[in-house]
């Protein structure tokens, strides 16, 4: 999820809007503005139910986002260390610096979410049986589809089928039961895929006789079930291949470094042409400062080369943001999938020591892939 914008912080997780989450949310308001409210609460009129759809819509989001939240802080609380949750389409994402060592991590970081939801579904409940109808009709058509979409959003992700919460709570059951994660994750997306092809065929059925949004919807979250179902079982495969490896079997260990000093006429001539890599270390008074990639140069016009220093234009680099030698190469490969670049600066005791891409890492898998045929 990289386009968007970052909104604020919740329990020290950055909290990140996706730019596709605004298609989902036009789209709500729109249908229960047009379509749910005025045919359960006739009679209240267009600025009351304008009204009722965005606030609903805002509020099923912010449902949406606390259930995340729990996953996360969960998370934190047992040791992964997650900085990030985007809103996007298709609801959240966190985004996991690793994954669970053991079954029962991973079994209370999966049944957060739905725990969540289930507070959340009561909490609507009680409040819109302490409103009365008759006196405050919008407050109580609110409350009832939070309570209502709240009981959906928990039994849609119990489904035992990967990746949806039941599916990780079904995983880590069969993950502790044998032993095995690798045939945990298999049997889990396997149900995740059948799943989402049930939801393809329920989508294009509803298309066929006549609710085209609904069942376009329905296709969509079914593709994207099972898209995540199968990565999510080839997450696992990359991370058993990657298993007991280092940054330092996998880096480059002779780095050709820029000074900060020199401008980007010379960087490109005398680096980029000369050695064909798309990203260097930037060196400041014997210390890496930073990355000169091609994305800061293309952000340059042609004419401004030689007037605008290195340094001017890098992307600086702080000491949370290198790996050292003896990290293991799992968690490096989850940082360079967050990384823009595609490179990070290998540190040991403050002097450079490589430089590791995911160039590195899919050269490994794929000579892993090769022995295996």
């Amino acid at each position: 999820m990289s386009r968007g914008f970052r909104l604020f912080k919740v329990l020290g997780i950055q909290i990140s809007v996706d730019y596709t989450w605004f298609a989902i949310f036009v789209l709500f308001s729109w249908s229960l503005a047009s379509g749910y409210f005025p045919s359960m609460y006739p009679g209240l009129g267009p600025a009351r139910y304008f009204f009722m759809g965005v606030a609903s819509s805002l509020l099923l989001f912010v449902c949406v986002l606390i259930h995340e939240i729990s996953h996360s802080y969960t998370a934190n609380r047992l040791g992964l260390d997650i900085h990030e949750i985007t809103l996007f389409i298709f609801g959240g994402v966190a985004q996991l610096t690793k994954e669970p060592e053991d079954p029962y991590t991973e079994l209370k970081i999966a049944i957060a979410g739905p725990a969540a939801s289930a507070v959340l579904a009561i909490f609507f409940l009680a409040v819109s049986r302490l409103i009365p109808g008759d006196s405050f009709p919008v407050a109580k058509a609110i409350t009832s589809y939070l309570t209502t979409i709240n009981v959906v959003l928990l039994i849609f992700n119990m489904i035992p089928g990967f990746p949806l919460d039941g599916g990780r709570v079904f995983r880590a059951l069969w993950w502790a039961r044998t032993g095995d994660i690798n045939g945990a994750t298999r049997v889990a997306s396997a149900i995740g895929k059948g799943f989402a092809v049930f939801l393809i065929a329920l989508g294009l059925l509803q298309i066929f006789v006549g609710n085209f949004t609904g069942g376009l919807w329905s296709v969509l979250i079914g593709i994207f079930v099972q898209q995540a179902a199968e990565s999510g079982y080839r997450q696992v495969l990359v991370k058993n291949a990657l298993n007991g490896l280092k940054v330092s079997d996998l880096m480059s260990r002779d780095v050709v470094t820029i000074n900060e000093e020199i401008d980007l006429a010379d960087a490109v001539e005398k680096y980029f042409f000369k050695y064909h890599h798309s990203c260097f270390p930037v060196s400041s008074g014997g210390r890496v400062a930073g990355l000169l990639t091609l994305a800061n140069i293309r952000g340059i016009e042609r004419d401004l080369w030689g007037e605008t220093l290195v340094r001017d234009i890098m992307t600086r680099i702080g000491k949370d943001e290198t790996l050292s030698p003896t990290d293991s190469a799992i968690d490096a490969m989850t940082r360079l999938a967050n990384t823009e670049a595609g490179r990070i600066v290998v540190m040991e005791r403050g002097d450079l020591a490589g430089i590791i891409s995911r160039r590195d890492i899919m050269k490994v898998l794929e000579l892993k892939a090769e022995f295996r045929r």
